[in-house]
């Protein structure tokens, strides 16, 4: 009984640390470059299909106890229209139960325009309570950690949009990480499935200027290239995107990925993918590939990394 009360013990532990970890991650500002990469919506506010949109989304931890220790505000707007939300949500963190899994449910407001910047507000937040919010029925992120990174989104088709008068469900995709932030969110028919609307964000760089890869990562315990498992999977830009990871026996390590942007030969035309320890200085092992390369990978017996171009209006990994 003892034993399995330790367990226990140190699973909710490893939760907990998984959810503080998110909420840390998640908390800032991000200024992402939106681009609506299909649309059937006629009539509507956005902008045109192909151009883009600076939006800015803050999120920020609020007192908020009747929900929990973890809770988050998320405000986002246009970037000039910061007194005209396009969003605004409370985000409650909890354990999912699967490992190193974590799940935000979704909260709107009642009156939204009472609580606009939130974040800013402290003696206003003091005041909220459950009267002020509706939950999002539906629209739970399922958020799982992989080395220094969350990937997740929604699941299934409950996420319900009535909005233009047909039934149709949203599907949204996030990724948060140090140095990334991408999403994706589209709508589709409930009846049959069908697209109706594709929009994508991502910060720091522009989508048509930068792919993003999937990297996938595995590794052997026993040294041997044969008896290599999958241990995470990394989502990468190719001008300079990086991820962090831990493996199994405790080596802390990078992986880096380079495109067009080189800073000593602006003409270099090549991917290049590194692998090095933390805070060390050489690498432990690089990869070279054409710019325009849907893959790239290296192998060094004990650890693999295999990254594939994901394109922005698909969730398929090149094989």
């Amino acid at each position: 009984m003892v034993a399995l009360w330790l367990v226990s013990l140190a699973a909710a532990g490893a939760a907990d640390t998984d959810v503080g970890a998110l909420a840390r991650l998640w908390s800032g500002v991000r200024d992402s470059s939106e681009q609506v990469v299909m649309t059937l919506d006629r009539g509507t506010r956005r902008w045109p299909q192909t151009t883009e949109q600076r939006v800015r989304t803050i999120v920020a931890p609020v007192d908020a106890a009747w929900l929990g220790t973890h809770v988050l505000y998320l405000e986002e707007f246009l970037e000039d229209e910061p007194q005209e939300p396009r969003r605004q949500l409370l985000l409650q963190l909890e354990a999912a139960g699967a490992a190193h899994t974590v799940r935000a449910r979704l909260y709107g407001f009642v009156d939204p325009a009472r609580w606009t910047h939130l974040n800013n507000r402290p003696q206003l937040a003091a005041t909220l309570g459950p009267q002020h919010v509706v939950a999002a029925a539906g629209c739970e992120l399922t958020l799982t950690r992989a080395g220094d990174q969350f990937h997740g989104g929604t699941v299934g088709h409950r996420c319900l949009d009535d909005r233009s008068g047909v039934e149709r469900y949203l599907d949204y995709q996030l990724v948060i990480g140090a140095e990334l932030y991408w999403y994706r969110w589209r709508t589709l028919r409930q009846s049959d499935g069908e697209l109706q609307q594709e929009v994508i964000g991502f910060n720091r760089f522009e989508p048509n200027e930068a792919r993003l890869y999937a990297c996938r990562v595995s590794w052997s315990a026993s040294g041997q290239a044969r008896e290599l498992r999958p241990l995470l999977t990394l989502d990468l830009y190719e001008q300079g995107g990086r991820g962090q990871f831990v493996t199994p026996d405790g080596r802390a390590l990078t992986v880096t990925l380079h495109g067009r942007d080189w800073p000593f030969a602006a003409d270099r035309d090549a991917l290049l993918l590194s692998l090095q320890e933390q805070d060390a200085g050489r690498p432990l092992a690089t990869a070279w590939a054409q710019l325009d390369a849907q893959q790239i990978g290296l192998e060094i017996g004990w650890l693999a990394v295999r990254c594939g171009s994901i394109a922005p209006d698909s969730d398929e990994l090149a094989q």
